[in-house]
Protein backbone atom coordinates (compact mmCIF):
# COMPACT_ATOMS: atom_id res chain seq x y z
CA UNK A 1 0.00 0.00 0.00
CA UNK A 2 1.33 3.41 -0.99
CA UNK A 3 0.76 6.51 1.14
CA UNK A 4 0.81 9.99 -0.30
CA UNK A 5 1.75 12.75 2.09
CA UNK A 6 0.91 16.35 1.20
CA UNK A 7 3.20 19.13 2.29
CA UNK A 8 0.42 21.72 1.73
CA UNK A 9 -1.33 22.95 4.87
CA UNK A 10 -4.88 21.77 5.43
CA UNK A 11 -7.80 24.13 4.80
CA UNK A 12 -8.63 24.07 8.48
CA UNK A 13 -5.16 25.16 9.45
CA UNK A 14 -5.34 28.03 6.98
CA UNK A 15 -8.57 29.27 8.51
CA UNK A 16 -7.03 29.02 11.95
CA UNK A 17 -3.95 31.04 11.05
CA UNK A 18 -3.81 34.64 12.41
CA UNK A 19 -2.65 36.01 9.07
CA UNK A 20 -5.66 34.64 7.24
CA UNK A 21 -8.00 35.97 9.91
CA UNK A 22 -6.45 39.42 9.57
CA UNK A 23 -6.88 39.22 5.80
CA UNK A 24 -10.57 38.39 6.17
CA UNK A 25 -11.07 41.24 8.62
CA UNK A 26 -9.30 43.70 6.32
CA UNK A 27 -11.44 42.57 3.39
CA UNK A 28 -14.67 43.13 5.28
CA UNK A 29 -13.50 46.49 6.58
CA UNK A 30 -12.57 47.56 3.05
CA UNK A 31 -15.92 46.36 1.72
CA UNK A 32 -17.67 48.31 4.46
CA UNK A 33 -15.61 51.44 3.76
CA UNK A 34 -16.35 51.23 0.03
CA UNK A 35 -20.00 50.35 0.72
CA UNK A 36 -19.85 47.57 -1.86
CA UNK A 37 -23.16 46.13 -0.65
CA UNK A 38 -25.01 49.45 -0.98
CA UNK A 39 -27.48 49.43 -3.85
CA UNK A 40 -28.14 52.35 -6.17
CA UNK A 41 -31.42 54.27 -6.21
CA UNK A 42 -33.23 56.96 -8.14
CA UNK A 43 -33.11 60.49 -6.73
CA UNK A 44 -35.83 61.21 -4.17
CA UNK A 45 -37.88 64.32 -4.99
CA UNK A 46 -39.83 66.25 -2.37
CA UNK A 47 -42.26 68.99 -3.39
CA UNK A 48 -45.82 70.03 -2.74
CA UNK A 49 -48.20 67.94 -4.80
CA UNK A 50 -51.25 70.19 -4.75
CA UNK A 51 -51.82 73.89 -5.11
CA UNK A 52 -48.68 74.58 -7.10
CA UNK A 53 -48.18 78.12 -8.34
CA UNK A 54 -48.04 78.39 -12.12
CA UNK A 55 -47.62 81.10 -14.76
CA UNK A 56 -48.74 84.16 -12.85
CA UNK A 57 -47.22 87.61 -12.56
CA UNK A 58 -48.45 89.24 -9.44
CA UNK A 59 -46.39 90.58 -6.60
CA UNK A 60 -47.52 91.73 -3.18
CA UNK A 61 -45.46 92.82 -0.21
CA UNK A 62 -48.19 92.39 2.38
CA UNK A 63 -46.38 90.26 4.90
CA UNK A 64 -49.52 89.84 7.00
CA UNK A 65 -51.07 87.50 4.46
CA UNK A 66 -50.15 83.87 3.95
CA UNK A 67 -47.50 83.01 1.41
CA UNK A 68 -50.03 81.64 -1.10
CA UNK A 69 -52.33 84.66 -0.76
CA UNK A 70 -49.79 87.44 -0.97
CA UNK A 71 -47.65 86.00 -3.74
CA UNK A 72 -48.30 84.36 -7.05
CA UNK A 73 -45.33 83.30 -9.07
CA UNK A 74 -44.06 85.93 -11.49
CA UNK A 75 -41.81 83.52 -13.41
CA UNK A 76 -43.29 81.62 -16.32
CA UNK A 77 -42.30 78.15 -15.22
CA UNK A 78 -43.90 75.32 -13.31
CA UNK A 79 -41.35 73.58 -11.11
CA UNK A 80 -43.12 70.21 -11.09
CA UNK A 81 -43.32 70.21 -14.89
CA UNK A 82 -39.66 71.20 -15.15
CA UNK A 83 -38.60 68.27 -13.00
CA UNK A 84 -40.89 65.97 -14.95
CA UNK A 85 -39.02 66.90 -18.14
CA UNK A 86 -35.66 65.98 -16.59
CA UNK A 87 -35.25 62.34 -17.57
CA UNK A 88 -32.17 62.05 -15.36
CA UNK A 89 -34.42 62.17 -12.29
CA UNK A 90 -36.24 59.06 -13.49
CA UNK A 91 -33.01 57.10 -13.83
CA UNK A 92 -30.99 55.36 -11.15
CA UNK A 93 -27.86 57.29 -10.29
CA UNK A 94 -24.99 54.82 -10.75
CA UNK A 95 -21.65 56.00 -9.33
CA UNK A 96 -18.30 54.59 -10.54
CA UNK A 97 -17.72 50.98 -9.46
CA UNK A 98 -15.65 49.95 -6.43
CA UNK A 99 -15.13 53.39 -4.82
CA UNK A 100 -18.05 55.49 -6.12
CA UNK A 101 -20.45 54.59 -3.30
CA UNK A 102 -18.14 56.05 -0.68
CA UNK A 103 -18.96 59.67 0.04
CA UNK A 104 -15.42 60.49 1.19
CA UNK A 105 -13.85 59.32 -2.08
CA UNK A 106 -16.48 61.13 -4.15
CA UNK A 107 -15.71 64.28 -2.16
CA UNK A 108 -11.96 63.89 -2.67
CA UNK A 109 -12.16 63.31 -6.40
CA UNK A 110 -14.78 65.87 -7.44
CA UNK A 111 -12.29 68.71 -7.81
CA UNK A 112 -9.57 66.54 -9.33
CA UNK A 113 -11.27 64.68 -12.15
CA UNK A 114 -12.59 67.62 -14.13
CA UNK A 115 -11.61 68.50 -17.70
CA UNK A 116 -7.92 69.23 -17.14
CA UNK A 117 -7.55 69.76 -20.88
CA UNK A 118 -10.06 72.62 -20.92
CA UNK A 119 -8.59 76.05 -21.43
CA UNK A 120 -8.97 78.34 -18.44
CA UNK A 121 -10.23 81.02 -20.82
CA UNK A 122 -13.18 83.33 -20.29
CA UNK A 123 -14.66 85.65 -22.89
CA UNK A 124 -14.56 88.68 -20.63
CA UNK A 125 -13.71 89.46 -17.02
CA UNK A 126 -15.71 92.22 -15.35
CA UNK A 127 -14.73 94.30 -12.33
CA UNK A 128 -17.17 96.06 -9.99
CA UNK A 129 -16.16 98.46 -7.22
CA UNK A 130 -18.39 98.02 -4.17
CA UNK A 131 -19.22 100.64 -1.56
CA UNK A 132 -16.59 99.42 0.89
CA UNK A 133 -13.90 99.59 -1.80
CA UNK A 134 -13.85 95.86 -2.53
CA UNK A 135 -13.49 94.83 -6.18
CA UNK A 136 -15.90 92.08 -7.14
CA UNK A 137 -15.01 90.14 -10.29
CA UNK A 138 -16.97 87.79 -12.48
CA UNK A 139 -16.16 85.97 -15.70
CA UNK A 140 -18.56 85.60 -18.61
CA UNK A 141 -18.43 82.53 -20.87
CA UNK A 142 -20.37 82.87 -24.12
CA UNK A 143 -21.83 79.87 -26.01
CA UNK A 144 -19.13 78.02 -27.93
CA UNK A 145 -21.25 77.25 -30.97
CA UNK A 146 -23.17 80.34 -31.94
CA UNK A 147 -25.48 78.37 -34.23
CA UNK A 148 -26.70 76.37 -31.23
CA UNK A 149 -27.94 79.46 -29.42
CA UNK A 150 -31.42 78.99 -28.02
CA UNK A 151 -34.51 80.89 -29.08
CA UNK A 152 -34.81 82.01 -25.46
CA UNK A 153 -31.74 83.79 -24.10
CA UNK A 154 -30.78 82.21 -20.76
CA UNK A 155 -27.71 82.99 -18.67
CA UNK A 156 -26.63 80.78 -15.78
CA UNK A 157 -25.00 82.59 -12.86
CA UNK A 158 -22.65 80.43 -10.75
CA UNK A 159 -21.55 81.05 -7.18
CA UNK A 160 -18.70 78.57 -6.41
CA UNK A 161 -17.88 76.89 -3.12
CA UNK A 162 -15.54 78.14 -0.43
CA UNK A 163 -12.22 79.51 -1.76
CA UNK A 164 -13.20 78.58 -5.35
CA UNK A 165 -13.57 80.56 -8.56
CA UNK A 166 -14.16 80.16 -12.29
CA UNK A 167 -10.82 78.33 -12.58
CA UNK A 168 -11.90 75.45 -10.32
CA UNK A 169 -12.15 72.16 -12.21
CA UNK A 170 -15.76 71.35 -11.33
CA UNK A 171 -16.88 74.84 -12.33
CA UNK A 172 -15.05 74.72 -15.66
CA UNK A 173 -16.49 71.30 -16.48
CA UNK A 174 -20.07 72.37 -15.85
CA UNK A 175 -19.64 75.68 -17.64
CA UNK A 176 -18.05 74.00 -20.67
CA UNK A 177 -20.96 71.56 -20.98
CA UNK A 178 -23.46 74.41 -20.90
CA UNK A 179 -21.44 76.46 -23.39
CA UNK A 180 -21.45 73.55 -25.82
CA UNK A 181 -25.22 73.46 -25.60
CA UNK A 182 -25.76 77.14 -26.32
CA UNK A 183 -25.90 78.77 -22.89
CA UNK A 184 -24.08 81.80 -21.55
CA UNK A 185 -22.52 81.43 -18.09
CA UNK A 186 -21.30 83.99 -15.57
CA UNK A 187 -19.15 82.92 -12.61
CA UNK A 188 -18.46 84.91 -9.45
CA UNK A 189 -14.84 84.86 -8.32
CA UNK A 190 -14.77 85.05 -4.53
CA UNK A 191 -12.75 87.90 -3.08
CA UNK A 192 -9.13 86.99 -2.53
CA UNK A 193 -9.17 83.75 -4.52
CA UNK A 194 -7.74 84.87 -7.87
CA UNK A 195 -3.97 85.08 -7.59
CA UNK A 196 -3.59 87.81 -10.20
CA UNK A 197 -6.38 90.05 -8.84
CA UNK A 198 -5.28 91.91 -5.69
CA UNK A 199 -7.68 92.88 -2.93
CA UNK A 200 -8.76 96.51 -2.82
CA UNK A 201 -10.44 96.30 0.58
CA UNK A 202 -9.47 94.86 3.96
CA UNK A 203 -11.43 91.62 3.68
CA UNK A 204 -11.83 88.42 1.71
CA UNK A 205 -15.09 86.59 0.98
CA UNK A 206 -17.48 85.55 3.73
CA UNK A 207 -19.75 82.50 4.02
CA UNK A 208 -22.99 84.42 3.65
CA UNK A 209 -22.12 87.89 2.39
CA UNK A 210 -24.19 88.51 -0.72
CA UNK A 211 -23.04 92.02 -1.63
CA UNK A 212 -20.71 90.79 -4.39
CA UNK A 213 -23.32 88.49 -5.92
CA UNK A 214 -26.03 91.15 -5.86
CA UNK A 215 -23.76 93.65 -7.61
CA UNK A 216 -23.02 91.02 -10.25
CA UNK A 217 -26.72 90.39 -10.86
CA UNK A 218 -27.28 94.14 -11.24
CA UNK A 219 -24.42 94.38 -13.71
CA UNK A 220 -25.55 91.36 -15.73
CA UNK A 221 -29.10 92.70 -16.03
CA UNK A 222 -27.75 95.84 -17.67
CA UNK A 223 -25.18 94.03 -19.85
CA UNK A 224 -27.77 91.54 -21.12
CA UNK A 225 -31.18 93.27 -21.01
CA UNK A 226 -33.01 90.54 -22.95
CA UNK A 227 -31.78 87.51 -21.03
CA UNK A 228 -33.35 85.56 -18.19
CA UNK A 229 -31.26 84.01 -15.43
CA UNK A 230 -30.81 80.76 -13.56
CA UNK A 231 -28.81 80.94 -10.33
CA UNK A 232 -26.59 78.02 -9.29
CA UNK A 233 -24.78 77.85 -5.95
CA UNK A 234 -22.35 75.20 -4.73
CA UNK A 235 -21.83 74.47 -1.02
CA UNK A 236 -20.92 77.80 0.64
CA UNK A 237 -21.82 79.52 -2.63
CA UNK A 238 -25.32 78.04 -2.37
CA UNK A 239 -25.72 79.75 1.01
CA UNK A 240 -24.59 83.03 -0.54
CA UNK A 241 -26.98 82.55 -3.49
CA UNK A 242 -29.93 81.78 -1.21
CA UNK A 243 -29.24 84.79 1.01
CA UNK A 244 -28.96 87.02 -2.03
CA UNK A 245 -32.24 85.86 -3.56
CA UNK A 246 -34.03 86.44 -0.27
CA UNK A 247 -32.99 90.11 -0.26
CA UNK A 248 -33.22 91.12 -3.93
CA UNK A 249 -36.04 93.48 -4.87
CA UNK A 250 -38.92 92.48 -7.15
CA UNK A 251 -37.53 94.16 -10.29
CA UNK A 252 -34.44 91.99 -10.14
CA UNK A 253 -36.26 88.82 -9.10
CA UNK A 254 -38.56 89.14 -12.11
CA UNK A 255 -35.60 88.34 -14.37
CA UNK A 256 -34.50 85.25 -12.43
CA UNK A 257 -36.33 82.09 -13.50
CA UNK A 258 -35.20 79.78 -10.74
CA UNK A 259 -32.20 78.87 -8.61
CA UNK A 260 -30.37 75.68 -7.68
CA UNK A 261 -28.66 75.03 -4.35
CA UNK A 262 -26.15 72.16 -4.20
CA UNK A 263 -24.77 70.53 -1.04
CA UNK A 264 -25.07 73.39 1.40
CA UNK A 265 -25.56 73.16 5.15
CA UNK A 266 -28.15 75.97 5.39
CA UNK A 267 -27.33 77.02 8.97
CA UNK A 268 -23.85 78.13 10.04
CA UNK A 269 -24.99 78.11 13.66
CA UNK A 270 -25.91 74.41 13.46
CA UNK A 271 -23.01 73.46 11.19
CA UNK A 272 -20.20 74.88 13.34
CA UNK A 273 -20.52 72.45 16.28
CA UNK A 274 -21.04 69.49 13.93
CA UNK A 275 -17.78 70.36 12.18
CA UNK A 276 -15.99 69.87 15.50
CA UNK A 277 -17.12 66.23 15.71
CA UNK A 278 -15.02 63.30 14.50
CA UNK A 279 -18.01 61.46 13.04
CA UNK A 280 -17.62 61.04 9.25
CA UNK A 281 -14.19 62.70 9.67
CA UNK A 282 -15.81 66.13 9.76
CA UNK A 283 -13.11 67.40 12.12
CA UNK A 284 -10.49 66.51 9.49
CA UNK A 285 -12.43 68.27 6.73
CA UNK A 286 -12.80 71.23 9.07
CA UNK A 287 -9.04 71.44 9.48
CA UNK A 288 -8.40 71.16 5.73
CA UNK A 289 -10.89 73.91 4.90
CA UNK A 290 -9.47 76.12 7.64
CA UNK A 291 -5.94 75.73 6.29
CA UNK A 292 -7.19 76.59 2.81
CA UNK A 293 -8.77 79.82 4.06
CA UNK A 294 -5.61 80.67 6.02
CA UNK A 295 -3.60 80.14 2.83
CA UNK A 296 -5.73 82.80 1.12
CA UNK A 297 -5.29 85.12 4.08
CA UNK A 298 -1.51 84.72 3.92
CA UNK A 299 -1.56 85.45 0.19
CA UNK A 300 -3.55 88.63 0.85
CA UNK A 301 -1.77 89.51 4.10
CA UNK A 302 -1.07 93.15 3.27
CA UNK A 303 -4.75 93.99 2.78
CA UNK A 304 -6.71 91.34 4.67
CA UNK A 305 -4.59 90.97 7.83
CA UNK A 306 -2.06 93.75 8.41
CA UNK A 307 -4.54 96.66 8.78
CA UNK A 308 -6.58 94.75 11.36
CA UNK A 309 -3.46 93.74 13.29
CA UNK A 310 -2.27 97.35 13.34
CA UNK A 311 -5.63 98.53 14.65
CA UNK A 312 -5.67 95.85 17.34
CA UNK A 313 -8.89 94.32 16.01
CA UNK A 314 -7.41 90.85 15.61
CA UNK A 315 -4.65 88.86 17.28
CA UNK A 316 -2.36 87.55 14.56
CA UNK A 317 -0.91 84.76 16.69
CA UNK A 318 -4.36 83.42 17.56
CA UNK A 319 -5.42 83.66 13.93
CA UNK A 320 -2.57 81.56 12.57
CA UNK A 321 -3.00 79.00 15.33
CA UNK A 322 -6.60 78.34 14.29
CA UNK A 323 -7.29 74.71 13.40
CA UNK A 324 -11.05 75.02 12.92
CA UNK A 325 -13.45 77.35 11.15
CA UNK A 326 -15.13 78.02 14.48
CA UNK A 327 -11.95 79.49 15.98
CA UNK A 328 -10.96 81.21 12.72
CA UNK A 329 -14.33 82.96 12.62
CA UNK A 330 -13.97 83.99 16.26
CA UNK A 331 -10.45 85.36 15.70
CA UNK A 332 -11.07 86.98 12.31
CA UNK A 333 -14.42 86.84 10.47
CA UNK A 334 -16.90 88.07 13.04
CA UNK A 335 -14.51 90.85 14.13
CA UNK A 336 -13.83 92.38 10.71
CA UNK A 337 -17.53 92.27 9.83
CA UNK A 338 -18.46 94.09 13.01
CA UNK A 339 -20.32 91.43 15.01
CA UNK A 340 -20.13 91.40 18.80
CA UNK A 341 -20.43 87.62 19.04
CA UNK A 342 -19.93 84.55 16.92
CA UNK A 343 -23.56 83.56 17.46
CA UNK A 344 -24.77 86.84 15.94
CA UNK A 345 -22.43 86.43 12.99
CA UNK A 346 -23.59 82.88 12.26
CA UNK A 347 -27.23 83.88 12.63
CA UNK A 348 -26.80 86.69 10.12
CA UNK A 349 -25.06 84.66 7.43
CA UNK A 350 -27.30 81.57 7.61
CA UNK A 351 -29.90 81.20 4.87
CA UNK A 352 -32.25 78.72 6.57
CA UNK A 353 -34.32 81.50 8.10
CA UNK A 354 -34.93 83.05 4.65
CA UNK A 355 -35.89 79.99 2.58
CA UNK A 356 -39.64 80.11 3.26
CA UNK A 357 -39.85 83.70 2.09
CA UNK A 358 -37.96 83.33 -1.20
CA UNK A 359 -40.46 84.20 -3.90
CA UNK A 360 -39.10 82.28 -6.85
CA UNK A 361 -38.66 78.57 -7.63
CA UNK A 362 -35.68 76.93 -5.94
CA UNK A 363 -34.31 73.41 -6.09
CA UNK A 364 -32.22 72.19 -3.15
CA UNK A 365 -29.91 69.21 -3.75
CA UNK A 366 -28.13 67.15 -1.10
CA UNK A 367 -26.70 63.64 -0.86
CA UNK A 368 -27.25 61.09 1.88
CA UNK A 369 -23.56 60.19 2.09
CA UNK A 370 -22.21 63.74 2.20
CA UNK A 371 -19.52 63.57 4.91
CA UNK A 372 -19.75 67.31 5.58
CA UNK A 373 -23.53 67.79 5.61
CA UNK A 374 -25.38 65.22 7.75
CA UNK A 375 -29.14 64.70 7.67
CA UNK A 376 -29.78 66.98 10.63
CA UNK A 377 -28.72 69.97 8.50
CA UNK A 378 -30.76 69.33 5.36
CA UNK A 379 -33.87 67.74 6.89
CA UNK A 380 -35.45 71.12 7.86
CA UNK A 381 -35.24 72.21 4.22
CA UNK A 382 -36.78 68.96 3.04
CA UNK A 383 -39.66 69.55 5.45
CA UNK A 384 -40.13 73.10 4.11
CA UNK A 385 -40.35 71.80 0.54
CA UNK A 386 -43.20 69.44 1.47
CA UNK A 387 -45.54 72.40 1.82
CA UNK A 388 -43.84 75.25 -0.06
CA UNK A 389 -45.50 76.05 -3.43
CA UNK A 390 -42.25 77.06 -5.14
CA UNK A 391 -39.47 74.88 -3.74
CA UNK A 392 -38.32 71.30 -4.31
CA UNK A 393 -35.79 69.11 -2.53
CA UNK A 394 -33.77 66.38 -4.29
CA UNK A 395 -31.87 63.78 -2.28
CA UNK A 396 -29.37 61.37 -3.80
CA UNK A 397 -28.23 58.27 -1.97
CA UNK A 398 -24.66 58.62 -3.21
CA UNK A 399 -22.54 61.48 -4.48
CA UNK A 400 -20.61 62.79 -1.50
CA UNK A 401 -20.01 66.52 -1.22
CA UNK A 402 -20.21 67.99 -4.73
CA UNK A 403 -19.09 64.68 -6.24
CA UNK A 404 -21.85 62.94 -8.21
CA UNK A 405 -19.31 61.25 -10.48
CA UNK A 406 -20.48 58.64 -12.98
CA UNK A 407 -18.92 56.06 -15.28
CA UNK A 408 -18.32 52.36 -15.70
CA UNK A 409 -14.58 52.62 -15.10
CA UNK A 410 -13.21 53.06 -11.57
CA UNK A 411 -10.00 54.48 -13.03
CA UNK A 412 -11.43 56.92 -15.57
CA UNK A 413 -14.89 58.12 -14.50
CA UNK A 414 -16.68 60.60 -16.70
CA UNK A 415 -15.52 64.15 -16.17
CA UNK A 416 -19.10 65.31 -16.79
CA UNK A 417 -20.94 64.47 -13.59
CA UNK A 418 -24.55 63.65 -12.79
CA UNK A 419 -24.92 67.18 -11.45
CA UNK A 420 -23.62 68.72 -14.67
CA UNK A 421 -26.12 66.72 -16.71
CA UNK A 422 -28.98 67.64 -14.38
CA UNK A 423 -28.23 71.37 -14.60
CA UNK A 424 -28.16 71.10 -18.39
CA UNK A 425 -31.44 69.16 -18.53
CA UNK A 426 -33.07 71.68 -16.22
CA UNK A 427 -31.89 74.57 -18.40
CA UNK A 428 -33.28 72.78 -21.46
CA UNK A 429 -36.61 72.27 -19.68
CA UNK A 430 -36.73 75.95 -18.74
CA UNK A 431 -35.94 76.89 -22.34
CA UNK A 432 -38.79 74.68 -23.56
CA UNK A 433 -41.33 76.12 -21.13
CA UNK A 434 -40.36 79.72 -21.79
CA UNK A 435 -40.62 79.20 -25.53
CA UNK A 436 -44.21 78.07 -25.04
CA UNK A 437 -45.27 81.02 -22.85
CA UNK A 438 -43.07 83.84 -24.16
CA UNK A 439 -40.03 85.53 -22.69
CA UNK A 440 -40.26 88.29 -20.10
CA UNK A 441 -38.23 91.45 -20.16
CA UNK A 442 -37.93 93.43 -16.93
CA UNK A 443 -37.79 97.20 -16.49
CA UNK A 444 -34.17 98.25 -16.27
CA UNK A 445 -35.19 101.59 -14.73
CA UNK A 446 -36.12 99.71 -11.58
CA UNK A 447 -32.61 98.35 -11.10
CA UNK A 448 -30.44 99.96 -8.46
CA UNK A 449 -26.74 100.02 -7.77
CA UNK A 450 -25.16 98.29 -4.83
CA UNK A 451 -27.20 99.40 -1.79
CA UNK A 452 -26.28 97.30 1.23
CA UNK A 453 -23.18 96.85 3.29
CA UNK A 454 -21.03 94.11 1.76
CA UNK A 455 -19.83 91.47 4.20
Amino acid sequence: MHFIYSLAPSFGSILASPGYACLIICFFLLARFLKLTSFDEKPQITLRKKGRVKIKRKFSIDNNDSFDNNFENFVNVDLAELLEQCSILKETYIPPPIWGRNGHLQTMFYGILGHHSLKRAFDKRHFIILKDGATATFDVFEPIFKESKKNVDITLVFCPGIANCSESNYIRTCVHLLQENGYRCAVLNHLGVLKNVPLTSTRIFSYGGDGELESIFNSLFILYPSTSFIGVGFSMGANVMTNCLAKLDKAILSRIILAISVCQGYSARDTAPLFMEWESCRRIYNYIITENVKRLLRHNFAMAIQPHVNSGLINEKQLWSSTSLLWLDECYSRRIYGFSSLEDYYEEISCLQHIKGIKLPMIFINSLDDPLIPETLWKPVKDICKSHPLHAFILLKHGGHLGFLEGKSPIHPRSVTWLDRFILQLAEAVNSQMESVGEYSGNLNDFKDDRRKSF
